[in-house]
């Protein structure tokens, strides 16, 4: 791929721009210093006129083709180039683009940035790739009185009339340049170590929700800095949840933007949407350091930044909430995910070449760069020590500050802190796709053998450098145990500490999908453990529970058995921890009553459903917030006609949390013509904003009375996803399409509409995993239905 850097070195960009709200456009004018190293250079121009270019004052001729800005004739040195042109406030949500909230009746609009991974050439003419660090200096205006707020990365320096002028920003890449304006309010606060934060949100939210995001981030930033050894380097933080974001949060340098349900708490939320908050702002957090202040050379080591952050944001809320038990989370989520995903022949390494522009946005693959990075950056952790990983970081981060950097890079400042060549072993998981599967040889795995464990295919011989297999949850792979093995397991599972609960569960998970080990053994086993107290434990064995499902015919005989099995299995345990939050929940009965209450909606317990749906009230600040979405859930299933009063709450409320828990549980419908109403809603972007579109397409998925008819939808309205969604989450479709298709029809149908995709290089890897995913779950039900189906009996 062509790389403009190595025509022209940007120094500094002065943008100056005026924006038209009522036209969606926006003037710009930008004098780029840098130095010219060959007499033709290059500029990323997406989506702009340009008028005119100038060279150290001199008009010049420009030709601009396919996105790109071309100036000849250009003295090699060093040289100001100046550029007037026009760009479109585009409401995709991408580049520079228009958000939308109401408010006391009237449309309030806010101008916001998304320039991760390459939009940046949509706002101005740049070098836009991210070893081409450079210092920015912004200055903006409305073309009419503004009474809102403009914010960048840096402070204000000052503003003349309707002119506000930024401070310069430090040496950084241009996806991290960013702007927000418009109408909001927000709250300040300082933290340890002098860091000014404020977080802002929408005038129609609660200024009162930014509360907890505020205290995490001021928690997390005093966390990095005493860890990582160097302080903060800007002088302030802004964080703005956003009313349309494609994304969950963007981690701009000083001016973090978010969902609003990835940054708002309001009292009613739960403790889940606390977690989620608290990881997702010690995330953005972290990567002011991780690929901020110390950036990748390229995308291909697009890890350095998310593989990183993925595993911070759980260290530093650990450190700051550790009743949050987050680990465990982490376990139970990105372990799981990480190793699902890895298990497909096709699917990417961490590591991944990038040879065209539109191959980057497929790199952010969550269960990948992102899950399975973060598992290998614990498992080299927990090896090296924290402490002297702490160590090798400061070094990293002192050497490299406002530059950028390579894999290679970060290892050898690890290696003096290491008893062990840090670069050997993470390029070994960090280079190539997939994990072992460990069959142990010897006594407690002093000696055991490996091959490359497959879901959808043979199991080749492989050799990963495994300086110690240990049984809790931080190798990156497969535990495979004899029957023997595992039985003697059971026979102490209470002794077991929690990861090594999760780790034999899991393992066994797996290993019964690969068909090493019979499905069919799930069913004893699974019932063995309903005396549990462990939420950790519980949420695995729903998920193992929802493995058997693709066993049985949704409403036969068979599926009716098993839905009884799961009451059978939550039904002693529920009624010991109640439908209700108590005084004195810990973290962990929160969690275990709300895994109950899942599996005991799978099982169809309509007492129970009765004695919810009698807790609905009008006004939600009213319901326990814990099992607000059981409640409405239990409604919905009761009266089906519920789904009228669940859009409209849904369209009244603006608490994200509050909003889902009534979209989600709309869905959740089995009437046909209740169905119809809510299929209406995709693709029709006036009550469900184009950020939620994959949502409400999933959820209605999920509902195998609507399966078949969401996916034809699908079909016939491929184009307007592809409108409503740019170039950003499109493989999300075929991806979770595949998680859940489990017939010879469907697979077919997959087959059809995605397979001629496989050219298209946004759709490919997803497509290929897709096909193989389905087909291998179609053989192992093939395989083991009637087994299964008897050890139900």
């Amino acid at each position: 791929m062509e790389r403009f850097l190595e025509y022209f070195v940007p120094e500094k960009y002065d943008l100056k721009l005026q924006f038209y709200l009522e036209q969606k456009k926006f003037s710009g004018v930008v004098f780029i210093s840098g130095v010219a190293k060959t007499d033709t250079i290059k500029f990323h121009a997406v989506n702009q006129r340009i008028e005119s270019v100038s060279i150290d004052d001199n008009p010049v001729s420009f030709k601009v083709e396919k996105g790109v800005l071309k100036i000849s004739d250009v003295r090699i040195g060093n040289v100001v180039i100046k550029v007037c042109y026009e760009g479109i406030l585009n409401e995709n949500m991408q580049g520079v683009y228009l958000s939308t909230y109401k408010y006391n009746d009237r449309t309030e609009s806010i101008i916001a940035t998304q320039f991760e991974s390459h939009y940046a050439r949509e706002a101005f003419p740049c070098i836009d790739e991210p070893a081409a660090k450079a210092v920015f200096e912004l200055k903006m205006e409305m073309s009419k009185k503004f009474d809102g707020v403009m914010l960048s990365n840096t402070p204000l320096r000052e503003s003349n009339g309707d002119l506000y002028v930024f401070e310069p920003t430090p040496r950084m890449s241009t996806y991290l340049l960013a702007w927000v304006v418009g109408k909001l309010h927000g709250k300040t606060v300082t933290n340890q170590h002098g860091v000014e934060i404020t977080t802002y949100t929408a005038l129609n939210q609660d200024v009162d929700s930014v509360d907890f995001a505020n205290e995490v981030a001021a928690r997390s930033l005093e966390f990095y800095d005493d860890n990582f050894g160097i302080d903060y380097p800007l002088k302030k933080l802004d964080q703005v949840a956003l009313p349309d974001f494609d994304a969950g949060a963007m981690e701009n340098w000083g001016l973090v933007t978010y969902r609003e349900s990835m940054l708002l708490v309001s009292k009613d939320a739960t403790l889940g949407a606390r977690k989620s908050v608290a990881l997702t702002v010690a995330h953005e957090l972290s990567h002011q350091w991780f690929g901020d202040l110390v950036t990748m050379k390229w995308w291909d080591d697009l890890w350095l930044n998310e593989s990183f952050a993925s595993v911070m944001e759980y260290y530093a809320v650990d450190a700051i909430y550790p009743e949050f038990k987050i680990w465990e989370s982490f376990f139970t989520g990105d372990c799981a995910a990480a190793l699902n995903r890895d298990a497909y022949q096709g699917v990417q390494s961490v590591h991944q070449e990038v040879h065209d522009p539109e191959e980057i946005v497929t790199l952010f693959d969550g269960a990948i760069v992102y899950a399975k990075g973060a598992r290998l950056m614990l498992m080299l952790i927990r090896l090296m020590g924290w402490t002297e990983f702490c160590k090798g970081i400061h070094e990293y981060f002192e050497k490299y500050k406002y530059e950028n950097t390579v894999g290679d890079d970060l290892w050898a400042a690890l290696r003096p802190y290491a008893e062990f060549d840090p670069a050997e072993l993470m390029h070994a998981f960090i280079d190539q796709p997939g994990y072992p599967i460990v069959t142990n040889t010897g006594v407690d795995f002093d000696a055991f053998t490996q091959k490359r464990f497959l879901l959808d295919g043979e199991m080749p011989e492989s050799d990963w450098p495994l300086p110690e297999i240990r049984e809790d949850m931080s190798g990156h792979y497969v535990l495979n145990l004899s029957d023997t093995e595992f039985e003697e397991r059971l026979k102490r599972f209470d002794k077991l500490g929690l990861e090594e609960k999760l780790r034999l569960l899991m393992d066994r998970d797996l290993i019964t999908r690969a068909g090493v080990a019979s499905p069919a053994s799930l069913v004893p086993l699974v019932m063995k453990f309903k005396d549990e107290s462990a939420a950790a434990v519980w949420n695995k064995l729903a998920s193992l529970v929802g493995n058997l499902k693709v066993y049985f015919d949704d409403e036969s005989e068979e599926e009716k058995k098993l839905k009884r099995y799961a009451y059978e299995l939550v039904d002693g345990k529920l009624k010991e921890v109640g439908m209700e939050t108590r005084e004195g929940d810990d973290e962990n009965m929160i969690r275990l009553r709300a895994n109950l209450m899942a599996l005991d909606y799978f099982a169809e317990d309509k007492e129970r459903f009765k004695e919810l749906a009698e807790r609905y009230t009008d006004d939600y600040s009213k319901m326990d917030a814990e099992v607000r979405d059981s409640i409405i859930s239990a409604k919905v299933y009761l009266e089906p006609n519920f789904v009228d009063e669940c859009l409209k709450k849904y369209q009244e409320v603006n608490d994200p949390d509050v909003k889902f828990d009534y979209l989600a549980a709309a869905c959740l419908v089995r009437d046909e013509k209740e169905l119809d109403k809510l299929m209406a809603l995709l693709g029709e972007n006036e009550i469900v904003k184009p950020q939620d579109q994959l949502y409400l397409f999933v959820y209605l998925y999920r509902n195998p009375k609507c399966r078949k008819k969401a996916f034809r939808w699908l079909v016939d309205n491929w184009e307007t996803v592809k409108r409503i969604n740019g170039d950003k989450a499109l493989d999300s479709y075929p991806t979770v399409i595949a998680k859940l298709a489990r017939t010879k029809e469907e697979y077919d149908a997959y087959v059809d509409f995605f397979e001629p995709m496989e050219n298209d290089s946004l759709m490919a890897r997803a497509v290929k995993i897709g096909v193989n995913e389905i087909k291998s779950r179609l053989e192992l039900i093939k395989k083991n239905k009637k087994e299964v189906v008897e050890a139900l009996k």
